[in-house]
């Protein structure tokens, strides 16, 4: 059984999988993005927690890109339990997880989350024979960018990027640009959960202590801190 947290966004959510059946989900009050919420939403699912150190056999978590504050508080309730538990974690990319929730074969699947600074966090799939596959790598960009990126395809866009961005994307592309119905387009730890168990299958999985976030670029502090010439901050990616 699979223990999967989604925090990439003010919307998260931890969710319980097992063989490709969601066993329960809880969606966390918006904006309530602190380890507390997190880990006393886990023990409601978990009955109590009592057994989970038994019943748990990976912790799967959203690994970004996202919200710096958001995979942070995630990653590190994830790393707690997995310590705590001696249990491996699984860093599951956020923008692969949010595109497998939308299978589709008639279009590409673009996740877009908001970055903020008018910019875009995405990523670019494909369904092909059941599986969602990665036909490009994940970039933050202008959203102005995004529909330069495709020729002529269907494109379906999920994610909370739509909601500043969709005119934009609609008016550039036309009936090519393709969207979930409004308030279900956002990540899902049930998603995290399910892409971790191809994952488990294909050997990926880590120690707690060596995982980090993807962030894809600097966050405000490293901004500053490099301006200022205090530190050379690191990205990890």
């Amino acid at each position: 059984m699979i223990l999967a947290i989604e925090s990439s966004t003010p919307c998260g959510s931890v969710a319980l999988v097992s063989g490709g059946k969601l066993l329960g989900e809880t969606v966390l009050p918006r904006e309530n993005q602190v380890s507390e919420t997190f880990l006393l939403a886990i023990d409601r699912l978990l009955g109590g927690g009592a057994g989970g150190p038994t019943i748990v056999t990976h912790v799967a978590v959203s690994a970004g890109p996202g919200s710096f504050t958001g995979l942070r508080v995630g990653m590190a309730a994830a790393k707690g339990l997995c310590f705590g538990w001696n249990l491996p974690i699984v860093p599951v990319p956020t923008l692969h997880a949010l595109a497998s929730r939308f299978r589709t074969e008639e279009a590409l699947v673009c996740p877009v989350l908001d970055a903020r600074k008018k910019e875009v966090y995405t990523g670019v799939f494909r369904w092909v024979g059941g599986r969602c596959l990665r036909v490009a790598p994940d970039a933050v960009v202008s959203p102005d960018a995004i529909p330069d990126r495709f020729a002529g395809e269907k494109v379906f866009f999920c994610g909370d990027g739509t909601v500043p961005y969709g005119e934009l994307l609609r008016a550039r592309m036309g009936a090519r640009a393709l969207f979930p119905a409004q308030g279900v387009g956002l990540p899902r730890a049930s998603a995290v959960g399910f892409l971790a168990e191809h994952m488990i299958r294909s050997g990926e999985r880590k120690e707690a202590r060596t995982v980090v976030p993807a962030y894809l670029r600097f966050s405000e502090a490293e901004v500053r801190r490099r301006k200022e010439g205090l530190a050379e901050p690191k990205i990890d990616n």
